[in-house]
């Protein structure tokens, strides 16, 4: 029986206009493009107070297979799927198929919007096949604040309800924009709440109006990637967060990003499984591909490694490749990613040292 739930997030870039554009405060990198992370309530039973994507967890409604009904009124097929589906025989077990309900690849996309719109009120939906483009760019669909208010309480007292919007406003849920980005697994030692969460990217030519779901969002921020995670203490980010804004933050430009997105999905994603190593002066999640990354990872019972004998930067020293979060006792995080490279085609996460290059390149 599995110890947790499957979840789907997504990652929402959006284009500023070119008067706005700005550098990070953090680096001298000049970003085009925002991202959004919502504060999650301080009364949240999982990372109360945290920046995260939005997203959560994925409901039944989401892979029933009427959805077939709407998307074949615009014209859409079985042969309409066919690039949302990696090319690889190795997947996940979040995208493992069940009997009589959509594919994984369709109904986890529609969680991921369903669940943003819930959140911040932003549906990625068309209403026709016509104009997309490829990479695709998504788009939304606008309504008047009162009835986006009463449709977002609507879909979040029942999923199922998404549905009915989607028949109301005579539209379908904008699977093609979203692009495989990652799969994080929470680490065995968080017992009471477990989630298998799949990552998506989408990119939008605009930042879109927002209004933020009160009960479980305590606020929105729109910013360039290096000022999330070159924040103060004031600005949580959770692991699976700060590592994938640290890969994003390696492009200053949106069509670039999405342009790698684009080509990236293609290969599916791998999952991570951070798994936690006790050190003397603090702890170190090391992720697949780390050279001290177990060979047999338990995705159910709770796996520590104690190495209380050494320090982090011993542990460090005795690891030819480095994939891993570490944190001090001293409450510092840092990410430390050396000579590692991802089966995924992914890049690693952005690291102090190509910062420093920037900013000497700058001058």
């Amino acid at each position: 029986m599995k110890t947790f739930k499957d979840s789907a997030s997504l990652i929402l870039a959006a284009r500023q206009m070119q008067k706005c554009a700005r550098p990070s405060t953090a680096t001298n990198f000049q970003y085009n493009y925002n991202l959004l992370c919502l504060k999650r309530h301080k009364n949240s039973k999982f990372m109360p107070g945290n920046y995260v994507f939005p997203g959560g967890i994925v409901h039944p409604a989401d892979a029933d297979l009427k959805w077939n009904n709407l998307f074949s009124s615009f014209g859409f097929d079985k042969s309409s799927y066919a690039s949302l589906f990696p090319n690889t025989t190795t997947r996940p077990i979040i995208f493992k198929s069940i009997p009589k309900q959509l594919p994984k690849e369709i109904s986890l996309r529609i969680s991921a919007i369903r669940e943003t719109f819930e959140e911040c009120g932003i549906l990625l939906c068309k209403k026709s096949q016509n104009g997309e483009l490829q990479p695709d760019w998504a788009q939304h669909i606008e309504m008047p604040e009162n009835e986006l208010h009463s449709w977002q309480e609507k879909v979040h007292n029942d999923a199922t309800e998404f549905y009915s919007l989607c028949k109301n406003f005579e539209c379908y849920p904008d699977l093609w924009s979203l692009y495989e980005w990652s799969n994080w697994l929470t680490p065995t030692f968080f017992l009471d709440k477990r989630f298998n969460t799949v990552f998506y990217l989408a990119c939008m030519q605009t930042v879109p109006p927002c209004l933020q779901e009160s009960t479980e969002i305590e606020d929105m921020k729109w910013d360039v990637p290096a000022n999330f995670i070159f924040s103060g203490p004031e600005f949580t980010l959770p692991p699976p967060q700060q590592y994938e804004i640290a890969r994003i933050a390696k492009f200053e430009s949106i069509d670039n990003l999405l342009d790698f997105a684009n080509e990236r999905t293609k290969l599916g994603v791998r999952m991570n499984l951070p798994v936690k190593v006790e050190l003397q002066d603090g702890n170190v999640y090391v992720l697949p591909g780390d050279s001290m990354y177990p060979e047999h990872a338990n995705l159910f019972d709770k796996q520590v490694i104690d190495r209380t004998d050494i320090t982090i930067e011993q542990f460090r020293e005795m690891s030819p490749v480095k994939n891993r979060v570490e944190f001090f006792n001293l409450e510092v995080k840092r990410l430390f990613v050396q000579n590692f490279d991802d089966e995924d085609g992914h890049l690693s996460p952005m690291s102090l040292n190509e910062i420093r290059i920037k900013q000497t390149h700058k001058k």
